[in-house]
């Protein structure tokens, strides 16, 4: 029988080990350094062999996407420029008349003059950014129930996935996973060059920020609206996140 493991099976081991343990994976006694060292150089060489083929393959992995993601209910729409993209969010906003709007730090939706846009027409635009000050759980709950209250939350992504036709989104300063959950629609903006193959590459490029202590606490992996059959039996959409999801796939720079 082969020994063999995929990387999402050593990820997710070396993350139970060092809960039983209480180990910081990586920074074993010295003469355990040489093998993290050897294996964060296989792992940097192959996230970056990934990386390269989800900028190589970006048309393809755009049209598996689209695929996955429309399966799993979301509605996608693949437009070839920033403004194309800004227009088509604009229009979903009109069409459900939406009056306040949260959104993410993501560079892309600065890219398209998403603020602008949408100010234009009347709609509120919240930044969901949180600053490390004294006053941070106070703004906290501030952020939470502004969320709470939106029509539309609008991110960009880390990644997408081709498989599964999901976005995933790493939280960080001025990326909360709020505003992909509670308003009742979330548009997803995707860029050509974000999408990768299968759950398995994410989970070599997490295990690949993980060995540099990257890794976070988390992330969210979003396929498609939210479903629940805790109702006697009957699927319900939006009980539990958006029961809407729209992913905007933008080709510009794509060959």
């Amino acid at each position: 029988m082969s020994n063999s493991t995929n990387p999402r099976d050593e990820f997710l081991e070396t993350v139970r080990q060092a809960l039983r343990t209480g180990e910081d994976p990586g920074r074993r006694d010295s003469e355990d350094n040489a093998a993290p060292s050897r294996e964060a150089t296989d792992v940097e060489a192959r996230a970056i062999r990934v990386l390269e083929q989800a900028m190589r393959d970006g048309e393809n992995l755009l049209a598996r996407l689209q695929e996955s993601a429309e399966k799993a209910s979301c509605t996608v729409i693949r437009v070839g420029t920033p403004k194309e993209a800004s227009e088509y969010i604009q229009t979903v906003a009109r069409d459900l008349d939406a009056r306040s709007v949260v959104r993410s730090s993501h560079d892309i939706l600065d890219r398209i003059d998403l603020d602008a846009v949408l100010s234009a027409d009347g709609v509120e635009v919240a930044l969901m950014a949180l600053e490390n000050d004294a006053d941070k759980e106070s703004k906290s709950q501030s952020l939470r129930e502004r969320a709470s209250e939106a029509d539309i939350g609008i991110t960009g992504v880390d990644y997408a996935i081709a498989e599964t036709g999901s976005c995933v989104i790493v939280p960080g300063v001025g990326v909360s996973r709020l505003v992909s959950l509670l308003p009742p629609v979330h548009i997803a903006v995707v860029e050509a060059g974000q999408v990768l193959p299968s759950l398995d590459d994410l989970f070599l490029l997490r295990r690949r920020d993980f060995l540099q202590d990257e890794l976070g606490s988390y992330m969210s992996i979003i396929s498609g609206p939210s479903r629940s059959a805790d109702i006697e039996y009957t699927i319900v959409k939006g009980v539990h996140g958006p029961g809407e999801v729209h992913l905007v796939l933008l080709e510009d720079g794509l060959a």
